[in-house]
């Protein structure tokens, strides 16, 4: 399992990466207000300060939401539970472990760009640019997510298989221990 760590490290960012989307662009456009940092309960507000350290303040990030704290987490923090689960879920996921967190925030970006995220494509180029990443960098990264996701429509268009499928069969080990190893 050892070499397949980044793998699994690499599918847990872009799934949260969804995930933060799709209530962001989906709730985000919707009449329900966000959780104001200022009125809401301590629990949150605890919550609520973790993502500001881990965000910073003053950034880039916070300038592009018009905020400190990033919309999928002011709605989701109506049910202060599921807030605690989804932001523990993206702290691990978005932390420095095998792959760095330029390079998690770099695949954000480009999951972010390939669905269309407008909260997603923003958040993620401003952390991109909050740590280091420049304009080549980034433009790197449009490149590639642009290239794949063209390969990927014409072959969708054009109803191909893969022709991988037998190279690396299904791994049915599961998951990953992280703490293990």
């Amino acid at each position: 399992m050892t070499g397949d760590d980044r793998w699994y490290e690499a599918a847990f960012v872009v799934g949260i990466t969804n995930a933060l989307n799709v209530v962001a662009d989906g709730l985000g456009a919707a009449p329900m207000p966000q959780v104001e940092p200022e009125t809401a309960p301590a629990e949150v507000q605890t919550v609520f300060a973790d993502i500001r350290a881990f965000y910073g303040t003053g950034t880039p990030v916070a300038d592009v939401l018009g905020g400190q704290i990033p919309t999928p987490f002011g709605l989701i923090a109506h049910d202060p539970g599921y807030l605690a689960d989804v932001w523990a879920a993206v702290k691990r996921a978005f932390t420095d472990r095998r792959l760095s967190r330029r390079h998690k925030e770099a695949l954000a970006f480009a999951v972010s760009l390939t669905t269309r995220s407008a909260f997603g494509t923003a958040f993620h180029l401003g952390e991109m640019r909050r740590l280091g990443v420049g304009e080549r960098g980034v433009m790197e990264v449009v490149g590639v997510t642009q290239m794949f996701s063209s390969y990927t429509k014409i072959a969708d268009t054009l109803q191909l298989s893969s022709d991988m499928a037998d190279i690396a069969p299904a791994d049915p080990s599961g998951v990953p221990d992280p703490g293990a190893g």
